[in-house]
């Protein structure tokens, strides 16, 4: 089974109980999870915010199983695009 996960996170002070999300169309009719959770540090927030990610950041994120499926379906992906 692979799974691919498609995320979208944004960090907002919300001023009311009620709080209407506008999914992307690639997630509409999927299996989705939604987590709110209080952020202690407004400081932290902002520097969050007007930090630029890189993307070494994010090693080690998947587990080496996801990393090698993945891996695998971009070369199908490039693949099939080779054949056009």
């Amino acid at each position: 089974m692979n799974i691919f996960v498609i995320m979208i996170r944004t960090i907002l002070k919300s001023n009311q109980n009620d709080l209407t999300i506008t999914l992307p169309d690639n997630l509409v009719g999927k299996l989705i999870e939604i987590i709110a959770f209080e952020i202690k540090e407004e400081k932290d927030t902002a520097k969050l915010k007007n930090q630029k990610s890189k993307p070494s950041q994010l090693r080690g994120f998947l587990s080496k199983k996801s990393s090698e499926s993945m891996h695998e379906h971009i070369s199908q992906s490039r693949a099939e695009w080779d054949t056009l």
